[in-house]
């Protein structure tokens, strides 16, 4: 028996951020951006040039962009444990980074997304380490 969602309106908030990250890992802009409500929000902390809210998919996309861009695609986000509700989810995730300059990113994160219609409409990052994330990226 066949119990793979058919629509993302099937998707339960967990099996949205699962696939969320594996687009994420896989690189793939395309299946990410297809999981993003059109007016998603993603709310980054700290005080560093990428801090605040990127209101918009569009938005969300660009911070998705620079962040690979300034890390020079050393990224990497590590789920190790996916938590989650009728409404939303939460990643626990090991984030790591390399930046000429700077000290190594290697941070422990919660991402809670909250998630309607099996899209994402908002995202939150609460950083083990914020210093170190500010840092990182400014």
């Amino acid at each position: 028996m066949n119990t793979t969602p058919t629509t993302t309106h099937e998707r339960t908030p967990v099996a949205t951020a699962a696939a969320l990250y594996d687009a994420f890992a896989a690189q793939d802009l395309e299946r990410f951006t297809g999981l993003l409500a059109p007016d998603a929000v993603i709310h980054v902390p700290g005080a560093h040039p990428l801090a605040g809210d990127h209101v918009g998919r569009d938005a969300v996309i660009g911070f998705v962009i620079d962040t690979s861009v300034r890390a020079d695609r050393t990224e990497s986000i590590e789920v190790l444990d996916l938590l989650g509700g009728d409404t939303h989810a939460a990643a626990y995730c090991h984030v790591t980074g390399v930046r000429d300059g700077r000290v190594d990113l290697d941070n422990t994160t919660v991402h809670v997304l909250r998630v309607a219609d099996g899209l994402v409409r908002e995202i939150w990052f609460h950083n083990w380490d914020q210093a170190r994330v500010d840092e990182f990226w400014s």
